[in-house]
């Protein structure tokens, strides 16, 4: 057996695996490597594990050296899933023990596995993340009585209150502006326009954009992405002052509807921190919750890290950022983002 960094050849047997393999993401696709190269300018070590020449593991990895927190890896960075599939418990350990050496060559402090499925091998992990899943089972109708009356509520006003919900990737540039706000109001840095521009371009399959408006005004926006079985919801942000108008639960239902109309078993509805309210709010869409067995490679360090908006240490940061004019937080935003992924 052996491991190879991946190749332009081998980019579609690397797709054809991740469509194959029972515990792949989206994520796990090649295109998210060129994504991410391109917008935040940092380089992919993707490691495959090959017998007789056909694979039978992978390994998606970027190293990112981020100056004030040190160099780390993360597999993936800036999306919720990433880590190892794999057919065996001897292939992850060969992967793993790759993807250390590649971690020290360059001093990395550790790496961050963001596992959608527990992997075999054992590793430090942590049980700090959670996903809520929406089983889409007997369709609209039996999903919709599953919600909770609250939710059905907003759902109802909404439409009540002229919000209508569009969907079409030419929405991006709504969404972004949208995103960037909530982000600022969050005191949390946004992305690079790039990385979204990128995302469409390379998953014109995957992607759905939604934008909410009322009276002509864009109140909220979401992007999704479906692959396979499952649809992810991966960003979604609105106006504050029109969530009265409940646009997040427009944008959601409307979603829903379309995922299941278009195959899907399951809506993913992305990562939340565990006991937060976001949890809470997934909650009452009927999400059963998971624990997401993220796992870490300690490799000149004794500790998992903190490196999370939930960390008290960044509790200056944040409400510093939330002052921030607009207009700057878009330019200072992306090169702070691309070393928090």
């Amino acid at each position: 057996m052996q491991i190879k960094v991946l190749s332009s050849e081998s980019e579609s047997a690397w797709d054809n695996y991740v469509v194959q393999h029972a515990e792949t993401t989206v994520f796990h696709r090649v295109g998210w490597k060129g994504v991410i190269e391109r917008s935040m300018g940092y380089t992919g070590s993707y490691l495959m594990a090959l017998d007789n020449d056909q694979i039978v593991g992978i390994y998606p990895l970027f190293i990112l050296s981020t100056g004030l927190f040190g160099t780390f890896g993360i597999s993936l960075p800036f999306v919720n899933y990433g880590g190892i599939a794999a057919d065996s418990l001897e292939v992850e350990r060969l992967l793993i023990n790759e993807a250390e050496t590649i971690g020290r060559n360059v001093g990395s402090r550790y790496i961050e596995l963001r596992q959608r499925y527990p992997l075999k091998y054992k590793l430090p992990s942590t049980d700090r993340k959670v996903v809520s899943v929406i089983p889409l089972k007997g369709g609209p109708g039996e999903v919709y009585s599953r919600l909770h009356q609250n939710v059905r509520n907003k759902i109802r006003k909404a439409e009540k209150n002229g919000v209508v919900v569009q969907k079409g990737v030419e929405y991006l540039s709504d969404f972004y502006c949208i995103y960037a706000r909530n982000l600022r109001d969050l005191g949390t840095p946004v992305l690079t326009r790039c990385f979204f521009e990128l995302m469409v371009d390379t998953f014109p399959q995957h992607v759905r954009i939604y934008r909410a408006i009322r009276q002509g005004k864009p109140i909220g926006a979401k992007v999704v992405l479906i692959d396979r079985d499952t649809c992810y919801f991966v960003w979604s942000a609105t106006i504050r002052e029109d969530l009265c108008y409940a646009p997040v639960h427009a944008m959601n239902w409307a979603a829903i509807e379309d995922a299941y109309a278009a195959g899907c078993q399951n809506i993913d509805f992305g990562r939340s921190t565990a006991e937060s309210t976001h949890q809470n709010f997934k909650k009452y869409w009927g999400g059963e919750s998971q624990a997401l067995p993220w796992v870490y490679q300690l490799l000149n360090c004794d500790e998992i890290p903190g490196l999370h908006k939930e960390n008290r240490k960044f509790s200056l940061a944040i409400a510093l950022w939330k002052r921030l004019p607009l207009f700057l937080s878009r330019i200072l935003g992306p090169p702070i983002a691309r070393r928090l992924p």
